[in-house]
Parts: C-alpha cells; sequence; structure tokens
C-alpha cells in the first residue's frame, strides 16, 4: 500500500539539557494532526537526529508514536555509520512503535553503488517494518542510482523512497521507473516546487517547512491533486516567501523562531548551532505574520 499525501519531518523540541521536551513534541504532533497531514516522519534530518543521544533518538519515536495513537502512519529514522549499527538501531525503533524504517545510506566513509546495494539489503532483512530508503546527497555525500534503487525495490521489506535529491531531471527518471509500480511509494523532499513534484506524479511530500505551515501543504496537495494548479501555484508562492525562514541563522534557527512564535516549543537548536539574535527573530517574525 502506497503512502501518500504530506508527511512532514517533525522537529525535535529539546530542552536546555538537550533531552527531548516531550510536552513540546506532543504540542507539535497535535498541531501537525489538527491541520490534516497524512503521516508524520520523525528523527530525520529536519529532527537534527545526528546531534541528538541515541536514547532521545528513540523517545522521539516513542512521544512521537504514542501522541499520533494511531491516526497516520509514523515514519522513523535509522541512521548510522555502518550496518551493524544501523541495524542495533533500527531494531530498537522498531519496539519503539514505528510503522515504518527510514534508513540513510552509511556517512562518513565513502560509498560505491554495490556497498550501498549490500548495505540496504542486509538491513531489509534484518528488520521486520517495511523499510524505506532514505537519498539525500546533499548530507551524506553519496546518491543512490535510479537502477540502484530498483534492485532494491524488489526485496519484500523495502516498500518506498525518501527522495532529498533536488534535481527535477532525478525526479522524473524515478518517477518514470516506478511509473507502474503500486507498491512502491515515492515521497519527494521539497518545499518550493510542490506542484511539480505532484504533476511528475510523487505520492507525497516530505518538507520541513511543514512543521510551521502545515495547512497550507495540506491545501496545496489537495488542489495539485484535484487538478487545480492555478491555486496549487499561489499557494506554493506562499509556502516559497515562508521558506525564507531558513536564511536566518544556522541551520534550525529561523524554525526555532517560528516554532516559537507559534507557541509550540522553546527550543529545536542543538549545540554547536545557536539560537537567532533578537534582529534576526524579528524579521522572522515578520514573515510569518505576513504569509502565515
Amino acid at each position: 500500500m502506497k503512502l501518500r499525501g504530506i508527511i512532514p519531518p517533525i522537529a525535535t523540541p529539546l530542552l536546555p539539557d538537550e533531552r527531548v521536551d516531550e510536552r513540546g513534541l506532543r504540542r507539535l504532533v497535535r498541531y501537525l494532526l489538527d491541520a490534516g497531514v497524512h503521516g508524520i516522519f520523525v528523527n530525520g534530518s529536519m529532527g537534527g537526529f545526528a546531534l541528538l543521544a541515541d536514547r532521545e533518538q528513540v523517545r522521539a519515536v516513542e512521544i512521537v508514536v504514542e501522541e499520533v495513537n494511531g491516526r497516520v502512519p509514523v515514519i522513523a529514522g535509522a541512521a548510522e555509520t555502518g550496518t551493524r549499527r544501523v541495524i542495533a538501531k533500527a531494531r530498537e525503533i522498531e519496539r519503539a512503535g514505528a510503522d515504518f524504517l527510514s534508513v540513510l545510506p552509511p556517512y562518513y566513509f565513502r560509498l560505491t553503488q554495490e556497498s550501498a546495494l549490500r548495505f540496504f539489503q542486509e538491513v531489509a532483512r534484518a528488520v521486520d517494518r517495511p523499510l524505506f530508503i532514505y537519498n539525500n546527497p546533499t548530507l551524506v555525500g553519496f546518491s543512490l542510482e535510479v537502477a540502484t534503487v530498483l534492485e532494491l525495490s524488489h526485496e519484500p521489506t523495502i516498500v518506498g523512497i525518501k527522495e532529498s535529491d533536488p534535481t527535477c531531471d532525478r525526479w522524473r527518471r524515478l518517477l518514470e521507473a516506478f511509473r507502474h509500480r503500486e507498491d512502491f511509494t515515492i515521497l519527494l523532499g521539497t518545499e518550493v516546487l510542490m506542484p511539480i513534484a505532484l504533476l511528475l506524479g510523487a505520492d507525497g511530500i516530505v518538507g520541513g517547512l511543514h512543521n510551521v505551515a502545515p495547512r497550507l501543504a495540506v491545501e496545496l496537495y489537495e488542489a495539485a491533486r484535484a487538478g487545480e494548479y492555478a491555486r496549487a501555484l499561489a499557494l506554493q508562492e506562499r509556502l516559497a516567501q515562508l521558506w525564507r525562514i531558513f536564511e536566518f541563522g544556522e541551520i534550525w534557527g529561523g524554525l526555532e523562531a517560528a516554532l516559537q512564535f507559534l507557541g509550540l516549543c522553546e527550543k529545536v537548536t542543538a549545540s554547536p548551532y545557536r539560537s537567532l539574535e533578537p534582529e534576526q527573530r524579528r524579521q522572522v517574525e515578520a514573515i510569518l505574520r505576513a504569509y502565515l
């Protein structure tokens, strides 16, 4: 069964000591569900998984699964630097109750297509939950070729890909390769090219901005699915303007300021990254007032 729709990669609210802020995370989950999102992706890049202790990564999954309570599917990330390490973490996350796993290729050491193929096959055969390949060449420094993805799709446990390569031609080739595969889901990671992604045939969208503007994302998805492209493009322009919050500060600074503005949580930045200075915070709030 395909997953479809808007599936935000949820941010991870933190306490000052960088443990998960349970109350803040539950508020954020409810905010997304109330907006009508179709799933939640926890412990991904936007969740800052690489900065969190292993126990906090698992705890974030436990909280999201509990708060969602079966209303939408939960995808949970399991990322590490080697096969055995990924399998160990994936099994912990399975026990936390996620519906699907999302697995990045190992990072730090250089991969080949052959070693990446072996990696995903070994992980897929070692876990019980259905698994999404997560292709993020910008952060991992490696990209799976479409032919490799096709080969991996024959593993019974591998049910889809979360594709974060921003190249539209890559999207076209990937979507064409799976055009008639109803057993494989393609989720594209974009906030600013959503109508194009959906027109090309993407099943769903995973965008970090959708932590802040989930209702706009859901409206855009529904408009595009209904063929109302003028409306979809107008909504896309609002989201593109809102995306400017990421231009402020270091990685999560603008997102943190936006979540504070919405009253959802106080902190998502983890060391060595910093919160915004007051002037930058005011600029982020001005963008939110204008376009949210």
